[in-house]
């Protein structure tokens, strides 16, 4: 019984399936988002899930597609893919927001034309991508209930570089990004690493908004090696992020959005946490526990233990995919000490 009450718990806050009887607490509606880019009106496909009973405004989390590692990839990609992550920010507190880019799912406009060797082709991507993520936060701050002095932008792969791309803008209302293996290769399969770099270091530049990189020693695509370069490129040139790269018991890789969801999202809660932005508290723990309806003094404690041993810990479970969440701090400017290992 005990076990059976604790996968109850951990399913709520980690984001996993969500016990039935909390669904309806949640409200999901479908959208085209009208957006305004270069002067052409286009609908993008979304999702918008927020908590049925949260009263007034509510900070925006935007998600938008990844999944693949080139521009034109993840054709197909709908909004209700993404549904599961968005309900994990709504129950935090976010009005959680899905975006797909235009020429992605049912969004009009232009296919993203592939990327070739050349920097302008890389800068006109991320550019065009950041137009799509700032037009889709310009239509939900319309909204009644959004608060668009607050928002944060998560993305993985392609979409983690649209995120860091945007944060270089510095737009107003945008308080963090949280690029989960970011990275872009070319459709020309020829090396654009350096390019990308170069691309990094313009973005630190100019960025003032605190980013959470997450990446896989693991990653066959977007390994150690090029993420501590973008790193260093992005710290060194001003930017402000935080950087983690998990160690690992398995091939997960870039995977890690999807397979590893529990590992990336305690460095989400830490990054918010130190950002004083929304998450999950311990409140809400003894409130999970109430709804339960356990009543033993020991058996509460027993139960209120395991959870924040779980969330507040500071490392992920060896039993996970990943082990020993790992942070690099470059020279120019030290970042928050959310959990996780100095590289070395």
């Amino acid at each position: 019984m005990i076990g059976v009450r604790l996968v109850l718990l951990l399913a709520a806050f980690a984001g996993g399936a969500a016990p039935s009887a909390w669904a309806d607490e949640l409200t999901e509606t479908q959208a085209l988002f009208p957006v305004s880019i270069g002067g052409n009106t286009f609908r993008l496909e979304g999702l918008i899930i927020r908590k049925a009973d949260a009263p007034g405004r509510l900070p925006i989390a935007l998600l938008t597609n990844g999944g693949a590692a080139t521009a034109t990839g993840g054709a197909n990609a709908t909004a209700a893919a993404y549904a599961h992550y968005a309900r994990d920010l709504a129950r935090r507190g976010w009005l959680a927001v899905v975006t797909m880019r235009r020429g992605f799912g049912q969004s009009e406009g232009p296919k993203p034309v592939p990327i070739t060797c050349q920097a302008a082709s890389l800068g006109a991507w991320a550019g065009a991508a950041a137009d799509d993520l700032q037009a889709t936060i310009d239509t939900v701050a319309k909204r009644p209930d959004a608060d668009p002095s607050k928002v944060i932008v998560i993305g993985s792969e392609i979409a983690g570089v649209a995120a860091v791309a945007l944060s270089a803008r510095n737009p107003p209302g945008l308080v963090g990004v949280v690029s989960v293996s970011g990275g872009l290769q070319s459709e020309s399969n020829c090396p654009i690493n350096d390019l990308l770099v170069e691309g990094y270091k313009g973005f630190g530049a100019k960025n003032r908004v605190p980013n959470l990189w997450i990446y896989s020693s693991s990653d066959r695509l977007f390994g150690p090696d090029l993420a501590e370069r973008l790193h260093t490129a992005f710290l060194d040139a001003g930017g402000d992020v935080k950087f983690v790269m998990f160690f690992h018991d398995g091939n997960v890789g870039t995977a890690i959005f999807g397979q590893a969801t529990e590992a990336w999202y305690v460095q989400m809660d830490g990054f918010l946490r130190a950002n004083n932005l929304p998450t999950w508290r311990t409140t809400e723990v003894w409130s999970a526990i109430d709804r339960l309806k356990i009543v033993d003094r020991m058996e509460r404690q027993n139960f209120a233990g395991s959870m924040i041993q779980h969330y507040l810990r500071r490392r992920v479970k060896r039993r996970s995919p990943f082990h020993q969440p790992c942070r690099r701090h470059g020279r120019a400017r030290r970042t928050s000490s959310a959990p996780g290992r100095a590289c070395r």
